[in-house]
């Protein structure tokens, strides 16, 4: 029961925590743009504790603590997905999203995204800051028996140079290139053994035990150090770069599952985001924090996606309004909304019946 709560408690915090910083993005270029934003909510449903500022901004708290919103002056829903300014007094019409010119109304729709991003970045940046970088070296700790490393003749000792011409800098790259590859496509490795360098071809094999691909190695936790001499500037640097790399791979990982050169079955849904969320936290604040930069990357890339109701398909059909010098019609925009969100619906049923499977195998052993 306990651990149950403690998963319950980590993905509600994660998920309100990141959908705030999200939403928080709207909010402030919404006001830097002259827009009155009337709700700024947390969670959904009934309204559990609420306060309005100065600026007639209600801010409050709701019963259902699955992330929350932004309302403008307008808004005909939390969505935003349609507004209107037939219920607006004709003073204040100025001050609604609509009236807004074009590129003030995809400024504050990028924030979104944007804002997901830099609060990634800043949160890496000071985890880096404060506990230094752990560094473990790109060699073979062990081969395990039966693995594609084995049949490859990698052995304990093996130093990785470069995986398909990307060169190694440290074990997590030949993670991050193995966990990214393409089904049956051989990894082309070039190690060093002895001092000398040898090329080998490997093909990942993938276990019925996880969802990305293998070859059978563990790392030389024994060479493992922690550079604690890093600077505030040099953490910044290397928290764009890892971000960096998380948004490239998750292209990458899209692209082949669009292209169906990999499966889709190592999606996650919202149940999935839940059991990794309790996982983290099990695994220490650190490790939660991690997760947080991770879910925070994730949501800002997805929300970027030019699919209808994500921020996104705004900025797609504000592209299409730029170039036509006029929006799309309505009938139009709706259409394109329905197919959106019927898309988004799909998704989350399809990843729900891959996580439910696996979550009660899990539980039940």
């Amino acid at each position: 029961m306990l651990t149950s709560l403690i998963y319950i408690f980590a993905f509600i915090f994660v998920l309100s925590l990141v959908v705030v910083i999200h939403e928080g993005g709207h909010f402030y270029v919404a006001r830097l743009c002259g827009v009155k934003v009337t709700d700024f909510s947390i969670g959904f449903g009934k309204e559990l504790w609420h306060r309005t500022d100065k600026k007639g901004t209600r801010w409050k708290i709701c019963a259902i603590p699955l992330g929350g919103y932004v309302k403008m002056l307008g808004d005909e829903d939390a969505a935003s997905a349609k507004s209107s300014t037939e219920n607006v007094a004709q003073d204040e019409i100025k001050y609604t999203f609509m009236a807004q010119p074009l590129w003030k109304r995809a400024a504050i729709i990028f924030a979104g995204p944007a804002m997901n991003y830099i609060s990634a970045i800043i949160l890496l940046t000071g985890l880096i800051f404060a506990l230094g970088e752990v560094v473990v070296p790109a060699v073979v700790g062990d081969v395990m028996p039966d693995s594609a490393a084995q049949e490859a003749g990698l052995k304990k000792g093996d130093k990785f140079i470069s995986i398909n011409g990307e060169p190694i800098r440290e074990y997590t790259d030949v993670l991050r290139i193995v966990r990214i590859t393409e089904f049956e496509k051989p990894l082309v490795i070039v190690y060093e053994r002895d001092g000398k360098q040898n090329t080998v071809d490997l093909k990942p094999k993938y276990h019925p035990d996880y969802e990305y691909p293998l070859i059978g190695i563990r790392s030389s936790t024994e060479l493992m150090t922690i550079n604690n001499n890093i600077g505030l500037v040099k953490a910044f640097g290397m928290a764009v770069r890892d971000v960096y790399k998380i948004t490239a791979d998750t292209l990458v990982y899209l692209g082949q599952v669009l292209f169906k050169s990999r499966s889709a079955k190592d999606m996650r849904g919202p149940l999935g985001i839940a059991e990794a969320s309790g996982d983290a936290l099990m695994g220490g604040w650190t490790s939660l924090l991690m997760f947080i930069v991770q879910i925070s990357v994730a949501v800002g890339f997805m929300n970027l996606l030019p699919v209808p109701v994500l921020d996104g398909g705004h900025l797609f059909f504000y592209a299409i309004e730029a170039i036509r010098r006029k929006p799309l019609s309505e009938k139009v925009q709706n259409g394109f909304l329905f197919a959106g969100m019927s898309v988004l619906l799909l998704l989350v049923a399809y990843t729900m019946f891959l996580d439910v499977p696996r979550i009660m195998q899990r539980i039940l052993g």
